[in-house]
């Protein structure tokens, strides 16, 4: 069935309810049909559900997988194919997790103003989530929710005490071959789900939230974006110890019974709380628990002079790495996460560099993120992994990137931390970012996700 005739069929259900549901249910039509239309650029209609869609729009930011590449043993859930739909693009692996595709895309900041672009145009360059191995990839399947164990796996599943990388709460060490509680020991628990599964890059989680700003600015009704009715128009999140948002109190969270920690995906209005502000959205990207991405880390020996940390110490993962190679914490060449030979430096001055504590993203109306369409410059490489340029930020930040915060930190054998934890308040955020954690620290409010290369 075509996109144009589930829509048509949906509206004909809609017409037949006449209940509370009607209007926004009209709504979400009316919107639909204007997706259909900006999507479509002259192609067949039903092709549109595989492409990222329009900031603004109902859709955006997550896609259909087209049934080739679907893991075997996957399956889409019922309206996985609907724009309209809660499930739309939304999987279940093998292990009963629920996972969401977000295909390749591309990018451009013109200042603080950014364009997505499902196809390549001039001045735009292509999203560093989608190359792996040298080679672009389609799209990538990432856990819907905070890691959780479930079984002895580590899974993405709703309503459920997330994992942490300490003993005092519900520690990763419980899965299946008892990875170490610590924050490297995540890349050996996201492996219980299967050899392909990869402890989230910080590519992903930059990626998701770029695509949170582009559609919060874009949007002008709840329907398409829930997040946008409160200020900053950014996913909301379990903060401040009172298990709601500090900016939303309408967001309220159900407790997991450890201190102020909210289940996974268990914050309502639950479409407030996701990258696209829809209900077929990631969650718990702000706050509950920091987690620790992979992809980007800092090692005293990158530099030209080893006896002290420095802002070139810094490294990001190579293009040429597969990552789904990265099987632990070790220094072992080509599989372990603190391998120096699978980096390339990065040279961060200017941002770090012996300016710790915290800086906030934005800077009056200086560009908070640079661009470069060169993926070999530092400015790419920086904006891929999060980074703002040296005059992007301030001692306050602002309001249009959430005030989201950057702890600034030379950390030998760092573990990148985003997103902030439920005791956290004006630094947490899609954006937020922290760089003094050490790869064998342990913390009952740190966890992870998992991701899945098409």
């Amino acid at each position: 069935m075509s996109l144009k005739s589930k829509i048509y069929e949906k509206m004909e259900d809609v017409v037949n309810a006449a209940d509370a549901s009607t209007i926004d249910g009209v709504q979400k039509l009316a919107l639909a049909a204007s997706t259909v239309k900006n999507l479509n650029d002259g192609t067949d209609i039903t092709e549109d559900i595989y492409q990222i869609g329009q900031p603004g729009e109902l859709g955006f930011g997550v896609a259909t997988c087209p049934a080739d590449l679907i893991p075997s043993g996957w399956r889409g859930l019922v309206g996985h194919d609907n724009i309209i739909s809660e499930n739309y693009g939304n999987y279940v692996d093998t292990n009963g997790s629920i996972l969401v595709y977000v295909p390749k895309h591309y990018y451009r900041y013109s200042g603080n103003t950014l364009e997505i672009s499902h196809r390549p145009q001039s001045g735009f360059v292509i999203d560093r989530s989608f190359i792996n191995s040298n080679k672009e990839i389609n799209g990538i399947f990432l856990y819907k929710y905070s890691g959780v164990n479930s079984s002895g796996i580590f899974s993405s599943k709703k309503n459920l005490d997330p994992l942490s990388t300490n003993s005092d709460h519900n520690p990763i060490s419980n899965l299946n071959g008892s990875p170490a509680n610590r924050h490297g020991g995540l890349y050996k628990a996201v492996k219980t789900a299967g050899s392909k599964y990869v402890l989230t890059a910080i590519f992903h989680y930059s990626m998701l939230a770029r695509l949170a700003f582009a559609h919060g600015k874009a949007s002008t009704t709840t329907v398409a974006c829930g997040f946008i009715d409160v200020n900053p128009k950014m996913p909301k999140g379990c903060l401040h110890n009172a298990l709601n948002d500090v900016n939303d109190s309408s967001v309220t969270y159900i407790p997991s019974g450890y201190e102020n920690c909210g289940l996974t995906g268990s914050g309502e209005p639950f479409s407030k709380t996701t990258h696209n502000g829809q209900e077929c959205g990631i969650a718990d990207l702000n706050g509950n628990m920091w987690e620790v991405a992979s992809g980007f880390t800092c090692l005293t020996a990158s530099g030209a002079d080893d006896s002290a940390l420095e802002s070139d110490d810094f490294l990001i993962l190579k293009e040429s790495i597969d990552i789904r190679n990265i099987v632990d914490d070790s220094t072992t060449a080509g599989t372990g996460a603190y391998d120096i030979g699978i980096y390339d430096a990065i040279s961060l001055a200017g941002i770090v560099d012996g300016n710790d504590g915290w800086t906030y993203l934005g800077n009056s109306s200086n560009a908070v993120f640079g661009m470069n369409i060169d993926r070999t410059s530092d400015t790419y490489k920086r904006t891929a992994i999060g980074i703002p340029n040296n005059d992007g930020t301030s001692g306050s930040g602002t309001t249009e990137f959430g005030n989201d915060g950057l702890y600034r930190y030379l950390r030998n054998e760092m573990a990148c931390l985003v997103g902030g934890h439920w005791g956290g308040s004006a630094y947490a955020g899609a954006f937020a970012m922290y760089l003094n954690s050490y790869r064998t620290y342990s913390s009952y409010y740190v966890g992870g996700r998992a991701s899945y290369l098409v």
